[in-house]
């Protein structure tokens, strides 16, 4: 599932148009949107699949661990920017849940925090929302495919 992810992640900030330098930074962003979109997902099925949903959020953690040591954080750097990683996470990922069902809020949500606080017309915006579109369901089920 979070391998699955990470392909789609890859596939959208690999995208002409995006209009970012593809950097660790746009990945992350983008990473937390699409995980929250799964999480959504794991937590409005019936019954809601919990387990899954924090097994995800840790993995997800756990991979941009290990992007910043390939990066050459230290040891000594690594606690201090993942915490702030998570704190920067946590709030986007609150802010897209809380938004999800009002697609004006979605969008600003997503300019702000993908785009560094860009319009929400941000074509950008429309690119991201076209990959978000089917996301949770294809990277969740066990044979999906990116």
């Amino acid at each position: 599932m979070h391998d699955r992810i990470v392909d789609r992640v890859l596939q959208a900030t690999a995208q002409e148009g995006m209009g970012s330098t593809e950097s660790f930074i746009l990945r992350f962003d983008v990473m937390i949107l699409f995980v929250s979109a799964a999480l959504r997902h794991l937590h409005t099925a019936d019954p809601p699949d919990t387990l899954r949903a924090q097994m995800l959020w840790e993995i997800t953690f756990e991979g941009l661990e290990e992007s910043l040591r390939s990066r050459g954080v230290s040891d000594l750097r690594m606690a201090s920017r993942m915490r702030k990683l998570l704190q920067n996470a946590m709030g986007r990922r609150n802010a897209y849940l809380k938004a999800w069902d009002e697609p004006e809020a979605m969008r600003a949500a997503i300019a702000r925090n993908v785009f560094n606080g860009a319009d929400a017309g941000d074509p950008r915006v429309d690119m991201l929302l076209t990959h978000l579109s089917g996301l949770a369901a294809s990277v969740l089920e066990p044979t999906a495919t990116p």
